[in-house]
Order: C-alpha cells, then sequence, then structure tokens
C-alpha cells in the first residue's frame, strides 16, 4: 500500500513524495519508514565518557530490567571525578542518550566531586547558586545540577543533563532524570486515579475549542505521567483531559502541550500512533472484557477499534470498527508542520454517543447512574523529531515515548485492571461537588497479619469435577470435566523470605528479578557479597515479580510443583462448584484483596474469612497464581483468535501464554470469580505449589 505524506504549511499544502523516505509497506507498518543505517542522527558536542548527548549505540553492557528511560551499566566504572559514586544511572529518551545521574556519599566527596566536573564542563556563565545546597551551570551543550548533601556521610548527587533541540525544554531543574533503582520507590499504598464525571451544565458544540460554559465548569484530570510512573521519570511536555455526559453523549476534552505540532497520516483507520497522538481507552462494564480505543493525530485523522479482552487473552481486536455517531475536532494552536515558529499545543474534543457502547458489548449499563464507575485511560504518544531540515520530521527508528493519565506501572497500555476510576454523578459540573462520590474508594486499613500459620499442606482425594466456564470467556472456556489424581495443596502463597532463601540457596540469579528490589512492592535486595536480603517486615507477604519458569524451580526445589488449572479450580471452588473459595456470597474487603481496597499485597493469611473449608487462603485476590496450563480453549470450547491472527495481520503462529488464576489486589470484582483465567502480571504475580504422588 502506497502511502502519501501530507506536509501542511501556512497558507498552501504540499504533497511530499520522496523516494528514500516513501516505499511499498503492509499496513500496520509506519507510513514514513526507513532504511537502517542511512540516516546519521546529529549528537551535541558534548556527553558523558565519550559518548555524546543524542547518541544511541553504545558498546556499554546495560542491564534492562528497569522503564525504559532508566539504564543502569552491569559494566560500570564506579569511579568518576577523582571519587567512588555509589550509584550512577543513565536516562535514555526516545532512545538517546539524554543524562547521567551520580549519586555520591560523604559531603567532602561531592565537593570534590563537583570542582572536577566544573574542570570537564566549564561554565558558559557565573555559577549559579540556589542555596546552601544546591549549585547549577550551563555549557553550550550540557547542564549540570549538583546536590551537597547537608551532613557529611549524606547523599549526593550530580545531575548532568543534554542541551539539545531534540530533547526536552531547557529545564533548569533536574526533573527529567532518573532514579537509581535502589532509591526508586514511592513507599506509598498505591491507589489509581479517580475522577468524577459530571452532567454537562450547558449545550458543547464540538469544534476543539474550550469555550463553552459547561466545559469551564469541568475539572482537569492529573497531568499525564509516564506509563511506567512513579518508577521513571515525568514527562517533559503537560498533558491533561476533561470528562463530561449528558443523557445521550460523554464527552472527552484533550489538552497537550507541545511546541511543534506536527502529523502525517491522511487515512482513517490506520495506526494513528505512528505520528504524535491522542488516545482513550474506555472500558464501561470495567472488567477488561469489551473495551474500546480511539486514537487521533493532529490532523484530526482517527482510528477506533474494538477490544474483545486485553491482548494477552487472545484478544483478536476489531480495528475496522467504527463508532456510530462519533464526532471528534482538534485545534492546533499554532502552525501545524512549521517548526520555524513555536507553537503552543493542540486540543481535541471528542462526542462518543453512549448507545454505541452497547453495539458489541451488551452488557453496557445505560442509562448511566450515580455511583456508576468505568475503567478509562488517556494516553500521549509521543516521539522525537529532528528540527535541522526545512520541516520536521520523525526521528528515524525512534521508539516512543507513552504518558497517560493513569500509570499501568509495566508499560503494558492494555492491561484494563490498571487504569484509572471515573465515577459518575448525578450533579451538573460547577455547581456543588459530589462530596461522596469525590471520596470514594479510599484506601482501608490493612488487617492485622496472623500470628501463626500452619505449615502442613491441605490433601485432596482423586476425584471428577466440572471445570469453568470462565465467567467473563464462556464461549471459548466452557463447563467441562475432568479427572484429578490426589494432591496436596499448600495453605499459602509463597512468601518473600520462603523465595529469598531459594535464591540464596539455588545460587541462580536468573530467578531473580530486579524490580524485587522496591520494597513497596516485594522487597528482596542483593548486597555486595551477592547474597540477597529481605526488607524488614516484608518477611511473611507474597513474593511477585516472578516468572512461571522460577516459580516452577522453586517448587522442583521442595519435592513439589505447580498446580494444574484443574488442581487450583477443585481446590478454589470444591466439588460444589461455589463461585469463590468461601462459597457463593458476594465478594467484599473482609474476604479478599481486590481492586486496590488495600493499595498492595497483604501478608499471607491476612483475610481468614475468605479461606476455603479446607482452611486454604488468599486463593481469591492477594497475588495472582501460576499454574502449569496454557490459555488454550477449554474441551468444546471455541477456537482462541490471538493477536495479530485477525485481519489484516493474517499470521499462523500464536504467542499463548500460561494461565494464572485468583486474581489480584489489582484486579476488578467482575474477574475475581474462581472460575476466571489470567494471563499475566508483575507487580500482582505469585504462586504456590501443590505435591503429587
Amino acid at each position: 500500500m502506497l502511502r502519501k505524506i501530507f506536509i501542511v504549511f501556512p497558507m498552501f499544502c504540499i504533497m511530499f513524495c520522496v523516494s528514500a523516505h516513501f516505499c511499498k509497506a503492509e499496513w500496520g507498518q509506519p507510513g514514513w519508514l526507513y532504511k537502517e543505517g542511512q540516516y546519521t542522527i546529529s549528537t551535541a558536542k558534548e556527553g558523558f565518557r565519550g559518548v555524546m548527548w543524542c547518541q544511541r549505540e553504545t558498546d556499554w553492557l546495560w542491564d534492562r530490567s528497569f522503564p525504559g528511560p532508566c539504564r543502569v551499566r552491569k559494566d560500570e566504572d564506579y569511579s568518576i571525578f577523582g571519587v567512588l559514586a555509589k550509584y550512577i544511572t543513565y536516562t535514555y529518551r526516545n532512545s538517546l542518550l539524554y543524562g547521567v545521574r551520580i549519586d555520591i556519599e560523604g559531603k567532602g566527596n561531592v565537593e570534590n566531586a563537583m570542582y572536577a566536573c566544573r574542570n570537564l564542563y566549564i561554565p558558559a556563565q557565573q555559577i549559579e547558586h540556589i542555596n546552601d545546597n544546591e549549585r547549577f551551570w550551563q555549557t553550550d551543550y550540557t547542564s549540570v545540577w549538583v546536590t551537597i548533601p547537608e551532613k557529611e556521610n549524606g547523599l549526593g548527587t550530580i545531575y548532568i543533563w543534554g542541551r539539545d533541540r531534540k530533547f526536552p525544554e531547557d529545564s533548569k531543574h533536574p526533573v527529567h532524570l532518573a532514579k537509581p533503582p535502589a532509591l526508586n520507590s514511592s513507599n506509598k499504598r498505591y491507589k489509581p486515579r479517580q475522577y468524577v464525571a459530571y452532567r454537562a451544565s450547558g449545550p458543547i458544540i464540538v469544534d476543539g475549542k474550550l469555550d463553552e460554559k459547561a466545559w469551564r465548569d469541568a475539572e482537569w484530570t492529573e497531568p499525564y505521567e509516564d506509563h511506567q510512573a512513579p518508577y521513571a521519570p515525568e514527562p517533559w511536555k503537560t498533558t491533561r483531559s476533561k470528562i463530561l455526559y449528558d443523557d445521550e453523549n460523554i464527552y472527552f476534552f484533550g489538552q497537550l502541550q507541545e511546541e511543534n505540532v506536527w502529523g502525517h497520516l491522511t487515512v482513517r483507520d490506520t495506526i494513528i500512533y505512528y505520528d504524535n497522538d491522542w488516545e482513550i481507552f474506555l472500558n464501561p462494564t470495567a472488567d477488561g472484557v469489551g473495551y474500546y480505543e480511539f486514537e487521533i493525530n493532529p490532523l484530526n485523522y482517527a482510528w477506533d477499534m474494538f477490544h474483545s479482552t486485553d491482548y494477552h487473552r487472545a484478544s483478536c481486536l476489531d480495528i475496522y470498527y467504527n463508532v456510530t455517531g462519533l464526532e471528534h475536532v482538534v485545534d492546533v494552536q499554532g502552525t501545524l508542520n512549521w517548526h520555524h515558529d513555536k507553537d503552543t499545543g493542540w486540543t481535541i474534543e471528542v462526542k462518543w454517543p453512549l448507545k454505541s457502547l452497547s453495539e458489541r458489548n451488551d452488557r453496557v449499563k445505560l442509562p448511566i447512574e450515580r455511583g456508576d464507575v468505568w475503567r478509562i485511560n488517556f494516553s500521549r504518544v509521543q516521539y522525537m523529531h529532528v528540527y535541522n531540515l526545512d520541516f520536521p520530521y520523525l526521528l528515524p527508528h525512534s521508539p516512543c515515548e507513552d504518558w497517560v493519565w493513569q500509570s499501568t506501572n509495566t508499560g503494558d497500555l492494555h492491561n484494563p485492571e490498571m487504569w484509572g476510576k471515573v465515577i459518575f454523578s448525578d450533579l451538573a459540573a460547577g455547581t456543588f461537588k459530589d462530596i461522596d462520590m469525590e471520596n470514594a474508594f479510599s484506601i482501608l486499613e490493612a488487617p492485622k497479619p496472623p500470628k501463626n500459620r500452619k505449615k502442613d499442606m491441605v490433601y485432596f482425594e482423586a476425584c471428577s469435577i466440572t471445570m469453568g466456564p470462565d465467567p467473563t470467556d464462556p464461549e471459548h472456556c466452557p463447563a467441562h470435566t475432568v479427572k484429578l489424581p490426589e494432591f496436596w495443596m499448600d495453605r499459602y502463597e509463597v512468601t518473600i523470605k520462603e523465595y529469598t532463601d531459594f535464591l540464596n540457596e539455588i545460587g541462580d540469579d536468573s530467578y531473580y528479578d530486579p524490580w524485587m528490589q522496591v520494597p513497596e512492592l516485594c522487597g528482596i535486595v542483593k548486597d555486595d557479597s551477592g547474597k540477597y536480603h529481605v526488607f524488614k517486615g516484608r518477611e511473611n507477604y507474597p513474593v511477585v515479580f516472578v516468572s512461571a519458569k522460577a516459580a516452577a524451580a522453586f517448587a522442583e526445589s521442595k519435592g513439589k510443583q505447580l498446580p494444574s488449572e484443574a488442581m487450583w479450580e477443585r481446590a478454589a471452588r470444591g466439588l460444589d462448584g461455589r463461585t469463590y473459595p468461601w462459597g457463593d456470597e458476594p465478594i467484599d474487603p473482609s474476604r479478599a484483596n481486590y481492586d486496590f481496597h488495600y493499595g498492595g499485597t497483604l501478608p499471607v493469611g491476612s483475610l481468614p474469612e475468605g479461606a476455603t473449608p479446607e482452611g486454604i487462603f488468599d486463593l481469591c485476590g492477594n497475588v495472582k497464581e501460576w499454574t502449569t496450563g496454557l490459555h488454550e480453549p477449554y474441551p468444546g470450547g471455541k477456537p482462541m483468535v490471538y493477536i495479530l491472527q485477525c485481519p489484516p495481520w493474517n499470521r499462523k503462529e500464536a504467542h499463548i501464554f500460561s494461565v494464572a488464576r485468583g486474581g489480584a489486589w489489582t484486579k476488578q470484582e467482575a474477574c475475581m470469580a474462581a472460575g476466571y483465567r489470567d494471563t499475566h502480571g508483575s507487580l500482582n504475580m505469585g504462586f504456590r505449589c501443590v505435591r503429587v504422588k
């Protein structure tokens, strides 16, 4: 398919076709393609240790386990500026070296390093004394900020970053630099962002402008954050949104700061995120099933689609779906595709008919009532651009950055359980605050952990059970009969202390995920001698960030194995096929840790009311649990079509994920029944073991 690229200048339009940039492409590839090695990206004349700002490739050996912007070298030389650094952390923005953060212990060491740094990065003007403990200066190509500790043995920091136009605006403060993983902790219980959507206080004209009273009455969301926040640097441009509704429509407004508004895709339902774009993810049933996605670029070309479920659960998205009655308009505050001036940004207004939402998801509840909760997220895709030609263009082979209203922590945007909550009020915007709705879903006080835990396993006789259906996917996962041998199951999920002991016993670092060192998420740290330790107080929490391979290795080391799906369901549902491990009574936070009620995991066994009759704890909530099953259809179920197997890709191969069961502290209420099949996790993925004769 040939793609034509429109470059729009003030007062005229040019259709631009250049053979070096323009080639035949399949659907789903960028409209503007580059051959590897054909282009050289200009770099600044300074950098760090011989690597220039804006340089992409180095021969440094990276640990790639952390968020994309944050990198740590496995082959690091901590001798720097005449002292020995404790941490050296690199920030890459859109795959280009942006800056480095150097953490140094000792006030005297920091001061000595600062003088040596000043001799290498010679100030173009006088050094600015921010206060008694902070200094700032710039060269023509580099910014330097130094924080001197107050205490003699304190930790100070030297921040060094590039001043190139491809990078964030020339900020005086080091706000766009990543923290070292060991210091990258929020120490807070996790609460997803919430937004109360009020009724429109007056008529809305869809023109991309924020000039109606109705929009002025509506509140802004919080500014977007990186999709891996709080463990990644802040975005360097501000993005925010508003939401309103009436009897017929839900309205969205997006505001994007942008000094150079640029776009080139002019075909509806192509992959719009190959331009800088703005996106809406909309799940009216708040269960991750049957959700909608909308993308739009500055030229007002859109791509709307429907997802039967998230990508990991055999989602065959319908990319050709068009929302009935959808209206959208873009307004550019500046000159589109003209980089010789400075724009303010662009705004988007979307009118989405409510009745269209039930066309593909007949479980959508209409009309909207006070207290209804939807899962929604917004995303902004942002690429680097090259400005030294007559027109700006996308940086070749540059990955995008994703800035979102609600971080998913893992970088996976198609993770509906991690989206923000939109709560509806029946009041008109601009009148009174709906206090109950504004204060909904507060974090609950964690229950006291159990003092004693039984160490034995629970025995199950050989039997036949009815397995399934998955209540969210009965078409592919219907009820069917399964025979089981006798087996024993752990009463509790594997704890952080137990997994730490395993790491020290087995001596294989491949079973350690560096994310485990974040204390509020897990809490396992490796010392200089190579030994693993648990953060104090985290011993009895369930271990997370465990791969299926690592979980199986742990089980084998104990003479056990991971449960099959049927074993897990036998334990959770009993022979009577109950809905939840405790029975058919409705779920609530006294029985299960789910939907962010407690803001994180709880020590295993903290909710005895949710135990099975046999005394197995946390089979519902807390963490997802690995099984040996693969996410394939049950016997008698309709064949699954996995992502990229549907049109227009039509690929034969499929990536089939392992199955996890039990939900987690992040999972929506509608996905907590014992028959639900899940397939992915990270900060919420753990396991328990079984033993079979």
